[in-house]
């Protein structure tokens, strides 16, 4: 049905140049076994679904154009339990280049930290991460 409200409003939304109907309009319902998680989900469940949809577009477009997007996660990994952080860093890891921020790099496990280039970034100064921080 959303495909059909697109079609039937496209001349206004190019008219008006903008978009009046969409996800970022919140007009996107999200089920999970039948219940809205716009309305009933918790923040780790409306996290995770938003993130399934996200990835699906990454599958997407490396699908129609043969080469993998950029990804870019900011603070993905906070909302997220250990079990759904673990699925997620497998998931991405043949996908190409990903950038993910996290305000703490223990949140990530000590296998995926030492096999990443991880960066801080304190006071303004990019500089490579040492785990003696932690």
């Amino acid at each position: 049905g959303f495909e059909k409200v697109l079609q039937n409003t496209r001349a206004d939304a190019i008219a008006r140049g903008v978009t009046t109907l969409g996800p970022h309009r919140d007009d996107l319902r999200i089920l999970a076994n039948g219940v809205d998680l716009g309305h009933y989900g918790s923040r780790g469940q409306i996290r995770t679904a938003l993130l399934a949809l996200k990835l699906a577009e990454v599958d997407w477009i490396q699908a129609r154009t043969g080469e993998w997007p950029l990804i870019l996660l900011d603070e993905v990994m906070a909302e997220l339990d250990v079990h759904r952080r673990e699925h997620l860093i497998e998931y991405l890891a043949p996908r190409g280049q990903v950038l993910i921020t996290a305000t703490q790099a223990d949140i990530f496990p000590p296998a995926y930290r030492r096999e990443t280039k991880i960066w801080q970034v304190e006071q303004g100064m990019i500089s490579p991460y040492s785990e003696e921080v932690l």
